[in-house]
C-alpha cells in the first residue's frame, strides 16, 4: 500500500534581497512577480521504503548548503538524511544562496550579495513544510506517464548548436492521488534554464516552471506542482524565445503545460508500488591548466571580438554569446592562476564527494545529478540504462565545480567549458557510475532486496 505527502512553501525573499544568475551587477529585487515555492513530495511503499523529495524553484545550492538543508530539514522532522532529496529548478530570477563568481574578473570587485536571513528563511519554511508532508500523509495511488514538448511546439533548446544539438524534450509525470481520486502531486522534470528573463529582470519569478504551475492548478487545483531541473547544461530558451519578457514567460510556460495536462488523463494508476534506492559515488577528474598568460591572450581576443560587435550594433543574441565567451574566458584565465595556489583543489573538494542517487519508483528510475550536466550524457545514460524509462534531473544535493561538458565542447570553447574546472571525461565517468549504479538497483530489485 502507497503512502504519500505533499506539501508547499513560499521562499520568495523580502524585497531588497539580490537576485542570482548573472554576475558583475547586483540585481536587489523591487518585489514579486510571481513567487518561488518550496515542494515536498513523500513517498513509502509500506515496506519501509521511503523518500522524500524537496522540489524548489530556487536558483542554486552549492553541495554545503544543500547538506545545510537536508540536515535541517532531518533534525526538524526526524526523516533519515540520506533519504532526502533537493533539487532546483534554476530561476535566474530567485536569490543568490552562495557566493559565485567571486573576484573573477580582476578588474571588477564585484562579489554576490548574501542574505543570510533569508537562507535562514528558506531552512525553517522547508523544515515545516517536509514535517507537513510527512504528518499529514494518506493512502495514495500513483500514475506514471510521458510526454514530450520542445521545437515543433516552439519551445527549446540546444544554446550552443540551435539547429541540430542534442536535447531532451521528455516530460515525465509521476501523478498522486488520494482515494477520494483527488490530484494531489504533479511531478515533473524537463531540461531547459529557466533563463527567458535576463539580468535587467529585478523581480522575483520562478519563470516558466512558475507559468506552468499556475496553468496546471487552474486545472487541478488540489495538485502540488513539482518541477524539477533535466540535463539542462547546454538547454536555454536564448534561440527560441521572442523577448525577455513575462509574455514570453507565459508562452513557455502554458506550453509545457498543455502537454502536461494532456497527458494526465491518460494515466493508469495503482497502490502497488515499490521503490528501490541508492547511493553511488562518481570519481571525476580536474581540468589541467597551463600558463595563465596563454588564457590572458585568450581573454584579451575575446574582448575585442565583443567590442567590435558592439560597435557594429549586432544582433542580441551574437552580443550575448559574445558576453558569455568572455566571462568564461575570464574565469578560465582566473581559474589557471588558482590553479598554482591550490585554490582549484579547494574548490574541487568544496563539492566533493561527488554522488549519485538513484530512485526507483516500479520500473521507472530517476537519477539525481549534482550540478549543471550537457544533455548528451543525460542521452546516454538513457540509452544504456537497463530501465526503458530512465530519466535524469540535475542540480541535486548540491553543485560540480563548473558545467560538466563533453570533449567536442572544449574544444570548440565557450562559456560553459572555459568555467568549468572539470575535464570532460568526467561526464563519461558520470555515465558509466549511474550504469553501474542502475545495474546494481535491477538486481538487487529483482532479488527483492
Amino acid at each position: 500500500m502507497l503512502i504519500a505527502g505533499v506539501s508547499i512553501c513560499d521562499l520568495s525573499p523580502e524585497k531588497g534581497v539580490d537576485l542570482g544568475g548573472y554576475p558583475y551587477f547586483h540585481r536587489p529585487n523591487t518585489g514579486i512577480h510571481d513567487p518561488i515555492y518550496g515542494a515536498v513530495l513523500f513517498l513509502d511503499d509500506g515496506n519501509n521504503n521511503k523518500i522524500l523529495l524537496l522540489i524548489s524553484d530556487l536558483f542554486y545550492l552549492t553541495k554545503n548548503m544543500a547538506d545545510r538543508l537536508r540536515k535541517s530539514v532531518s533534525d526538524y522532522t526526524g526523516f533519515a538524511k540520506e533519504r532526502i532529496i533537493v533539487t532546483c529548478s534554476h530561476t535566474h530570477s530567485a536569490p543568490w544562496m552562495s557566493s559565485m563568481f567571486e573576484d573573477i574578473n580582476e578588474e571588477s570587485d564585484y562579489a554576490p550579495v548574501i542574505d543570510e536571513n533569508h537562507n535562514d528563511f528558506v531552512m525553517e519554511e522547508y523544515s515545516k513544510a517536509a514535517a507537513e508532508a510527512l504528518n499529514n500523509s494518506f493512502e495514495a495511488e500513483i500514475a506514471y506517464v510521458k510526454t514530450q514538448c520542445g521545437r515543433k511546439q516552439g519551445i527549446g533548446g540546444n544554446r550552443r548548436h540551435p539547429e541540430n544539438g542534442p536535447c531532451d524534450e521528455d516530460l515525465p509525470l509521476f501523478l498522486v492521488r488520494d482515494k477520494e481520486h483527488v490530484l494531489r502531486a504533479v511531478f515533473t522534470k524537463y531540461a531547459l534554464h529557466p533563463t527567458i528573463l535576463h539580468g535587467e529582470n529585478v523581480l522575483v519569478s520562478a519563470d516558466f516552471p512558475g507559468a506552468m504551475r499556475k496553468e496546471i492548478n487552474k486545472v487541478y487545483p488540489s495538485a502540488v506542482f513539482l518541477f524539477a531541473q533535466g540535463t539542462s547544461g547546454d538547454q536555454s530558451p536564448r534561440y527560441f524565445r521572442k523577448d525577455q519578457s513575462f509574455a514570453e514567460v507565459e508562452r513557455f510556460g502554458k506550453t509545457l503545460a498543455d502537454s502536461v495536462l494532456q497527458a494526465i488523463p491518460s494515466a493508469d494508476y495503482t497502490d502497488e508500488v515499490k521503490l528501490s534506492f541508492g547511493c553511488f559515488e562518481m570519481e571525476l577528474v580536474q581540468k589541467k591548466y597551463g600558463n595563465p598568460e596563454e588564457y590572458k591572450k585568450q581573454l584579451g581576443e575575446l574582448r575585442i571580438k565583443e567590442q567590435k560587435l558592439i560597435q557594429n550594433n549586432a544582433p542580441y543574441v551574437d552580443l550575448q554569446n559574445a558576453n558569455l565567451a568572455v566571462l568564461g574566458a575570464e574565469c578560465d584565465y582566473s581559474n589557471s592562476k588558482k590553479a598554482i595556489t591550490g585554490e582549484v583543489q579547494q574548490r574541487y573538494d568544496a563539492s566533493a564527494p561527488f554522488l549519485t542517487n538513484i530512485l526507483l519508483i516500479n520500473n521507472v528510475a530517476l537519477v539525481f545529478l549534482p550540478g549543471e550536466i550537457f544533455s548528451q550524457f543525460g542521452l546516454d545514460i538513457k540509452e544504456k540504462s537497463p530501465y526503458s524509462e530512465t530519466h535524469v534531473i540535475t542540480l541535486a544535493n548540491g553543485d560540480l565545480p563548473g558545467y560538466c561538458v563533453t570533449k567536442e565542447a572544449l574544444a570548440e570553447g565557450g562559456y560553459e567549458p572555459y568555467n568549468s574546472i572539470l575535464d570532460p571525461v568526467s561526464g563519461e565517468r558520470i555515465v558509466n557510475t549511474v550504469i553501474n549504479g542502475l545495474e546494481t538497483i535491477k538486481n538487487n530489485f529483482e532479488k527483492g532486496f
